[in-house]
């Protein structure tokens, strides 16, 4: 029998819950999907307590539809959740209604280690921009593993620190930078991803950028325009074309093609380790 985790859906009265699918690997199909996703992230990679059986009965699941709310804040987190497919957005919302974006988790990352580790209320909302799937490995788990692999552990103090460094890159960027040095290190930070110097893809809408920088969406537009008309990028729907690397770095304050502190990411510190 499925198991049900609470969530609200975008459209409904925030006084009533709904859920998103929640289940056991009992099938063959989601054990695949779980051994396949777990076993091949950085963090879990290798390790004799993943490859037994035991593990991947113990981890769920976990289905969601665009404007689901997978984790609410205030709400205890279960786990540890990993991406399948599909984007969860990580977000905090003022009394006004004024949306701040703290992560877009992808295929492949993780969220939620922090929260669920110390055993403390969520201080976020995880909403499904899309279709999602994902995983959910619970706290009980993850302290087996922490005891139990040493690896693991290290991986995941790397996963950890990455994520407070990029904090203070955030809060510097919120504090000290005006918005085209934010828009043209967000830039920049794609460049990395996509391994090239040419072409990126923005990866969410031009509203829930916005919302990632901090600006509004009308600033956004403006910035975008700004850079093309100086001759940094051409825009073309969501594809942005880099014309002048030397000068989108000058934008962004110097810091260079992969922002400022040159660091590696952390799925290159995991699989490193």
């Amino acid at each position: 029998m499925d198991q049900y985790l609470p969530v609200l859906r975008a459209h409904d009265d925030p006084m009533q819950s709904t859920a998103v699918s929640v289940r056991r690997p009992k099938s063959p199909p989601d054990s695949h999907l779980i051994e396949g996703m777990i076993g091949n992230l950085p963090l879990f990679r290798d390790l004799v307590s993943v490859r037994d059986g035991s593990f991947l009965k113990q981890c769920s699941v976990v289905t969601a539809r665009r404007g689901d709310v997978i984790v609410q804040r205030g709400a205890r987190m279960p786990g540890l959740f990993v991406v399948a497919y599909g984007t969860v957005k990580l977000s905090l919302r003022g009394g006004d209604g004024e949306e701040r974006i703290l992560r877009l988790v992808s295929s492949g990352e993780t969220f939620g280690e922090a929260t669920a580790l110390l055993g403390r209320p969520a201080r976020y909302e995880a909403f499904a921009l899309g279709d999602c799937k994902l995983a959910m490995i619970p706290l009980a788990t993850v302290s087996r593993l922490l005891e139990q692999e040493p690896r693991f552990a290290r991986r995941l103090m790397n996963t950890l620190g990455e994520r407070t460094l990029e904090l203070i890159d955030e809060v510097e960027a919120a504090t000290m930078q005006r918005g085209a040095q934010r828009l043209a290190r967000y830039l920049q930070s794609l460049v990395g991803v996509a391994k090239t110097l040419t072409v990126i893809r923005l990866p969410v809408s031009k509203t829930l950028v916005a919302a990632r920088l901090g600006v509004k969406k009308e600033t956004l537009s403006r910035l975008l325009h700004q850079f093309v008309s100086d001759g940094l990028i051409e825009v073309t729907r969501r594809e942005v074309r880099i014309l002048d690397v030397q000068r989108l770095n000058e934008a962004a304050g110097g810091h260079g093609i992969f922002g400022s502190h040159q660091r590696a990411s952390a799925k290159e510190l995991t699989a490193a380790t």
